[in-house]
């Protein structure tokens, strides 16, 4: 799936648009995640990053990690 979204330039002149691009996902997805509308595998691959750097970044952004349950474990 692709979503197609306008920003402005100014803000992020200094930035190639590869970044910005990375940085919407990852901050995407862990809005995502916080909110419970994703789960941690779920969350990681939007992100583009691999669980293990997924949840460190969680960690530091100060977002407390939700125990998945059985079903989730078996989609994910």
């Amino acid at each position: 799936m692709q979503i197609t979204i306008s920003i402005p330039e100014k803000p992020f002149a200094a930035e190639p648009i590869a970044g910005v691009a990375a940085k919407i996902r990852l901050y995407s997805a862990l809005g995502m995640y916080r909110a419970g509308q994703l789960s941690i595998g779920a969350a990681s691959e939007l992100s583009g990053f691999d669980r293990y750097a997924f949840l460190d970044f969680c960690k530091r952004e100060g977002v407390t990690l939700r125990t998945q349950t059985p079903d989730e474990l078996a989609v994910d």
